[in-house]
């Protein structure tokens, strides 16, 4: 049985035709309670997640970014290092962005002077307006 069984509304007083006087117009509501299981159904923990930075050195660490994906957590992969070499930085930016897209996510280059790229989960998109 819920908090309440009806909740009765009042609603402004309204003259009765023809007589003049005033009367109150009282509307009674049904509630239907909810039962314990369908709130406890609707209220979830919310997943705790993590921005994490990733240095990227060697394809070895795609492996690290494709793990923290799929745990839900936002990465923020620093390419700077490979700036020296860009055939292995064109090779890795390639692999980031086909990993992400296979799990759903999205990537996107935050730095405008450095080589850095956001990727989020599937269920994060990123505004690029």
């Amino acid at each position: 049985m819920g908090l309440f069984d009806k909740i009765i509304k009042k609603e402004e007083t309204k003259k009765e035709l023809g007589t003049g006087r005033k009367r109150d117009v009282r509307r009674e509501i049904d509630v239907v309670p909810l039962e314990e299981d369908v709130i406890a159904k609707t209220i979830v923990e919310p997943e705790i997640r993590y921005v994490k930075k990733i240095v990227v050195t060697s394809y070895s660490d795609l492996e690290k970014i494709s793990e923290e994906i799929q745990a839900g957590n936002i990465i923020i992969a620093d390419l700077t290092p490979l700036e020296s070499k860009p055939e292995v930085l064109a090779k890795v930016v390639e692999q980031i962005k086909g990993i992400t897209q296979a799990l759903g996510g999205e990537t996107a280059k935050i730095a405008k002077h450095e080589i850095k790229i956001l990727i989020t989960p599937a269920d994060i998109k990123i505004y690029k307006g």
